[in-house]
């Protein structure tokens, strides 16, 4: 597993060693939900695609623009 990231403000993709959460239980639980519902999705697309990736922000109805996303991409090759 790879983890990337943005600084604010800026379009450099960088390696990140280290991905904090500061959330509620709510959130987190959110975040568990959109993680299970991206399993299974991404589990039916199988062999089908090379790389399947889906966004938070897509998934959740209340997120905002202010708001981090967080992208999942899966590889069917790995």
């Amino acid at each position: 597993m790879k983890v990337f990231g943005y600084k604010k403000a800026s379009e450099d993709l960088m390696e990140l060693k280290e991905v904090s959460f500061q959330c509620n239980i709510i959130e987190l639980d959110k975040i568990i939900e959109f993680l299970q519902h991206i399993k299974h999705e991404h589990g039916k697309v199988g062999l089908k695609s090379e790389i399947c990736h889906s966004h938070f922000r897509d998934w959740d109805d209340k997120w905002t623009q202010d708001s981090t996303d967080i992208i999942v991409v899966t590889n069917s090759n790995n």
